[in-house]
């Protein structure tokens, strides 16, 4: 009697390799996209499994990292064979109820799964974005980790475990795919006020691809992920290996001093917090210690605590704020946006000296 063929029911899709292959050449995201010839999405599609690897592809893949093109058809071959027969063997009413956690217009129109694909088609889409053999793996990997995860309180809104789920598997993708020394905390708190220096400059082409830079050095991945419905973080922290932290970044509120708050409230968790700890910020969840720790950071980051008396007593008039801000050197954004945390001025004065962002600009910044 012939022995049974073996039959995994994992599977691991082209995208992994083809990382292991740009790690070991040093190629972003953006560098392979452009001997590839296409656009940096097609690269993350490339990764995150949603882009399937065409003869066309298959050639340019060879020609610019290796292996030969037969090599790269084989390959997507046999992961749509296994991921087929792990969608197959999800049970549907399973099935059905896990693809209904996910924001699904939104995370097909930002590119994260096959657009076109079709309902029957979507539990295998998914499994593929999350890299997971079944919705139980997912649900061990985000749903139970999340649980166990520090968020800051955001009382006004609520959020969904598949929304947020799906917005840190976007930054998990985004960011393997940059290339970083290994963790050095001390490195990056000795570069804490060359990223401060960046709070002033207006243009995002150049401070996004600058605060990349000092935090790869030190071992933190910086990544730019619009937020999907239903998830409503500002900014997240998480250790992607031993000695790899991920920053991900969402531009909630599109103003700077939002912007500059968050991001160094996340350096705060990596600087001060363990590293086995993920946090979500901007979400309902938990609050305290560790929040608190975070905020003070930044806070002192941003405002020196030397400089804090005259921040409080700041008039809600242009010409001051825009002295005040030059003499820290800072954006004046950043101040209004303190004094309105400080209660020294109400949310709604002095808003026309922050600057203000869009994701056009956002994504045409990091191409």
């Amino acid at each position: 009697m012939p022995e049974a063929s073996f039959q995994p029911d994992w599977f691991s899709k082209p995208g992994d390799t083809l990382l292991t292959l740009m790690e070991q050449r040093e190629l972003t995201s953006e560098t392979l996209a452009r001997k590839l010839g296409c656009e940096r999405s097609v690269v993350q599609g490339l990764l995150s499994g949603a882009v399937a690897v065409d003869d066309d592809l298959a050639g340019e893949l060879s020609k610019h990292v290796g292996g030969t093109p037969s090599f790269w058809r084989a390959r997507q071959a046999k992961y749509l064979e296994a991921l087929s027969r792990a969608a197959r063997a999800v049970p549907e009413k399973n099935g059905s109820e896990w693809i209904n956690l996910f924001p699904h217009r939104d995370i097909a129109n930002y590119g994260w799964v096959d657009r076109n694909a079709k309902r029957d088609e979507l539990i295998r889409a998914y499994l593929a974005y999350f890299g997971v053999s079944t919705p139980e793996e997912w649900r061990e990997r985000y749903e139970r980790s999340m649980r166990e995860t520090a968020f800051r309180t955001s009382p006004t809104f609520s959020s969904k475990v598949g929304a947020i789920s799906a917005w840190l598997r976007r930054g998990e993708i985004e960011a393997a795919a940059i290339s970083c020394a290994a963790w050095h905390p001390e490195r990056l708190r000795n570069s804490l006020q060359e990223i401060r220096v960046l709070t002033k400059a207006k243009s995002l082409a150049y401070f996004l691809p600058r605060v990349r830079k000092f935090c790869a050095e030190a071992g933190v991945a910086v990544v730019f992920v619009r937020a999907p419905s239903g998830c409503r973080a500002s900014g997240a922290t998480r250790f992607i290996s031993r000695n790899k932290a991920m920053v991900i970044l969402s531009f909630r509120y599109l103003s700077d001093d939002h912007f500059w708050f968050t991001f160094f409230h996340e350096l705060g968790h990596l600087l001060l917090h363990k590293p086995s700890m993920t946090f979500v910020d901007g979400e309902p969840g938990i609050s305290g210690e560790l929040e608190s720790e975070a905020n003070s950071f930044a806070a002192d980051v941003l405002i020196p605590p030397s400089r804090r008396d005259e921040l409080m007593d700041l008039p809600a008039r242009r010409e001051q704020i825009i002295r005040y801000a030059y003499s820290v050197g800072v954006s004046a954004g950043i101040v209004v946006g303190q004094m309105q945390h400080h209660k020294v001025i109400t949310p709604k004065q002095m808003n026309f000296l922050k600057r203000r962002f869009d994701w056009q600009d956002i994504q045409g910044a990091l191409n």
